[in-house]
């Protein structure tokens, strides 16, 4: 532990204080967390003590804070980033994104979807760019609904879909409430859901389940979620692979068809 000037602050301090604030957190209570003191979190950000490697990723655990933002918290006190950051075609991450595309063919001929944090894709099955169109991959699914009522209309039950992503952009903002990027998607969404009265959960079950308007079927289909779990890598834990499976016999006869073509 270095000590710098009394009462300065310092670029982690101030960024420790932001977090432990977002999360609710005494001094005294993050102290328990890691095993500390609440003298020690006050020197620590007011500057007056540098933290360890040990000490700020006890920290960044005991707070919640994804990875991406712990190597900045790293980065902040001096030291270097600890979790890789790289793209999802680095060599590094092969084995991963082979993972990735075996699962996506086998999804065939469901659609089946990679995307960020952000709710950018970043990859997709064919049946996906069948159904949704070829210029998927690249954009962004957030302005795709929320930015397009034509988009919107196609989805037959879209004030339980809008609301259910509404939803998910919130809790995407709790776990990560200084991304500009997460609050500006959130933006969107509130405007898209202003005025749109929240629906009952659905009768069907505990699931939104996405209706699809095509031509004059409508397509109903259940969406379930994938990610790699405990992960060191920045950008494996911010993957999230989307899959739709038919919820009736004429969805799935729909797909199956669609697959031949």
């Amino acid at each position: 532990m270095t000590r710098g000037e009394p009462g300065t602050t310092s670029p982690f301090g101030a960024q420790l204080r932001r977090w432990r604030g977002s999360r609710g957190l005494s001094q005294l209570a993050l102290a328990a967390a890691v095993g500390s003191t609440s003298r020690h979190m006050s020197f620590l950000e007011t500057g007056r003590s540098r933290p360890s490697e040990q000490m700020v990723m006890r920290l960044g655990e005991a707070l919640g804070i994804p990875l991406r933002e712990q190597n900045r918290l790293l980065e902040a006190a001096g030291l270097p980033a600890a979790y890789p950051e790289v793209a999802l075609e680095d060599a590094d991450l092969a084995p991963f994104r082979a993972a990735i595309n075996q699962l996506l063919t086998a999804h065939m001929p469901y659609p089946a979807v990679v995307v960020d944090e952000h709710w950018n894709v970043l990859l997709a099955n064919r049946a996906s760019a069948a159904f949704f169109g070829d210029a998927l991959v690249g954009s962004n699914l957030a302005h795709r609904y929320f930015a397009d009522p034509a988009a919107a209309e196609a989805i037959v039950n879209w004030p339980q879909v809008a609301w259910a992503g509404m939803d998910r952009l919130r809790q995407q903002l709790a776990l990560r409430p200084f991304d500009d990027t997460l609050r500006e998607l959130a933006v969107l969404a509130e405007r898209a859901t202003a005025g749109l009265p929240r629906p009952s959960p659905p009768a069907e079950g505990l699931v939104v389940c996405p209706w699809f308007r095509v031509g004059g079927q409508v397509i109903r289909t259940i969406g379930m979620a994938a990610r790699f779990d405990t992960t060191s890598a920045v950008t494996l834990e911010e993957l999230r692979v989307e899959l739709l499976y038919p919820l009736d016999s004429d969805a799935e006869r729909f797909f199956r068809e669609a697959g031949t073509t």
